[in-house]
């Protein structure tokens, strides 16, 4: 009997490493760049992704009747708040149905960050589903992705993120010496 616990044991402690992802994102292989932009913001304005260079973009794919993604929301709002900065932000952008929607689940739920929409997912960021955020860097490359809602706000990933505005900022300084 204690042999095969032994086994059992050891059967499964493989499954469970190779189950679990040491990341809080997962690292985007190529870090190709990303898909530019020009979408229209709930400020009437439009806008791209080239305006967010020279600071880290975290930016959300996400939908009203996407509950995983509401959920979510209030995370993003929080990590936004503390990192906001000429080095870090967040963008929003809302697949599907237009503004009414928007405003109305905003009008409840606010966010200071911005958010801009995409009805037709016409730019392809290789979203598999929703939420889908991605961690862009000040030079526009895909660093990270995450499918599925995450925790923003924990301290590990605000910690994930400063580690690496840090190691930008540390590549940036070797590069002028």
């Amino acid at each position: 009997m204690k042999l095969f616990k032994i086994l059992l044991f050891l059967l499964i402690l493989p499954t469970q490493t190779l189950s679990s992802s040491p990341y809080l994102m997962d690292p985007m292989p190529n870090k190709k760049p990303a898909p530019d932009f020009v979408l229209s913001g709930l400020d009437g304005e439009e806008h791209s992704l080239t305006e967010l260079r020279g600071k880290f973009a975290l930016v959300n794919f996400w939908a009203t009747w996407c509950t995983p993604c509401k959920a979510e929301m209030p995370t993003l709002e929080s990590i936004h708040n503390t990192l906001k900065n000429e080095d870090f932000t967040v963008v929003g952008i809302h697949v599907g149905p237009g503004p009414d929607a928007i405003n109305n689940y905003l009008s409840l739920n606010p966010v200071t960050f911005p958010i801009f929409i995409d009805m037709d997912l016409e730019y392809d960021w290789g979203v598999p589903g929703l939420p889908t955020t991605f961690l862009v860097s000040p030079k526009g490359e895909m660093l990270y992705r995450a499918v599925g809602k995450r925790d923003f706000s924990s301290p590990e990933m605000e910690e994930f993120f400063r580690a690496q505005i840090r190691e930008y900022k540390d590549k940036s300084l070797s590069y002028k010496k």
